[in-house]
């Protein structure tokens, strides 16, 4: 029988691997590719991080429907369904309730923000996008995570 700490690590090596699987070179080889897109398209980053690696930075947008995240220096969107207005009180915490150590996609976030006053809600992420340090950058001061 693993013991606690076995099975965390057993759970992240899991976590590695199916990262790895989901954006490994068979994933990709699966669609064909002409030699003139891969060399015109720069490379895209993989959107798939492990949930350890989260700062736990994030900064709402005016109108409460995306969020910026900060994961290990990179710099996360997660478009949300709808508007989610207590992610703008000034004692919001948001967590990310699920288990799975790595994210890769939009339906991989367990989200729940709550106050100090008790109320929560639990927003639902759309689409999850890692933006390239050009579009982090030109991101106003008060967006940045």
């Amino acid at each position: 029988m693993p013991t606690a700490h076995r099975r965390g690590w057993l759970n992240i090596a899991l976590g590695i691997l199916v990262a790895l699987v989901v954006t490994g070179p068979s994933a990709r080889a699966s669609a064909p590719v002409s030699a003139a897109s891969r060399n015109d398209s720069p490379a895209q980053p993989s959107t798939c991080f492990l949930r350890r690696n989260w700062t736990g930075a994030w900064k709402v947008t005016p109108d409460s429907r995306t969020i910026y995240i900060n994961v290990a220096g990179s710099v996360y969107r997660l478009d949300l369904d709808q508007a989610y207005p207590l992610l703008k009180s000034p004692w919001a915490v948001l967590h990310n309730t699920d288990a799975s150590t790595a994210i890769c996609t939009a339906i991989d976030f367990r989200l729940a923000v709550s106050d100090r006053t008790g109320n929560w809600q639990t927003p639902i992420v759309r689409k999850l996008t890692r933006l390239s340090a050009a579009q982090a950058a030109a991101l106003p001061r008060n967006l940045r995570p």
